[in-house]
């Protein structure tokens, strides 16, 4: 598929979007490793009980990186998806693309399967696009233990991201060669 600059730039404004929570998400658990090691320093010759003690929020943090960098390969791998597919494995691969860096911000992402819907061309790219940055959006206002909610809206056609608030956006699925009907 040749490049569409108006898919190029959706997907830079999608990372610009992600580039700000993801920040500050890896400035947290690496300050929070930064001042463990600071206590884990000035304890260590007086105390090497004090050394275990700080081992498992190292660890957490440690992991909470790991998901953060998980996420973005994910994300990744995600644009290079083929463009034909069924609106149902779209959406599922969109999801699970985004419950890593869910994870790692303490936000349960929830997903009820989507109907196989056949597309094709640009209109798969179009609603993909759409659907990561509805869902991008949702979790940089979800809160630590909060949930989004990904479901299929009642008579098909689209689906409906409904976030911790309650607040509702609806995401028209591709049907056929041109993409959304909406």
């Amino acid at each position: 598929m040749p490049f569409d600059e108006n898919v190029g730039t959706a997907r830079m404004r999608t990372l610009a979007r992600l580039a700000r929570p993801t920040a500050h998400e890896v400035r947290g658990a690496l300050s929070a490793i930064n001042i463990k090691l600071e206590l884990l320093g000035g304890t260590l010759a007086a105390d090497q009980a004090a050394v275990r003690q700080h081992l498992p929020g190292l660890k957490e943090q440690c992991r909470r990186i790991q998901r953060l960098t998980d996420a973005f390969l994910t994300l990744a791998a995600l644009s290079e998806t083929p463009a034909d597919a069924d609106a149902g494995t779209m959406v599922a691969l969109v999801v699970d693309a985004v419950r890593p860096l869910a994870a790692a911000s303490r936000v349960t992402l929830e997903s009820a399967p989507v109907a196989p819907q056949l597309c094709s061309g640009a209109g798969i790219e179009a609603c993909r696009q759409r659907l990561l940055d509805v869902l991008i959006e949702a979790l940089a206002r979800a809160t630590a233990g909060s949930a989004i909610h990904v479901e299929p809206v009642t008579g098909g056609g689209a689906v409906r991201v409904r976030d911790a608030a309650g607040a509702c956006t609806d995401v028209a699925l591709p049907t056929g060669e041109n993409g959304p009907d909406a």
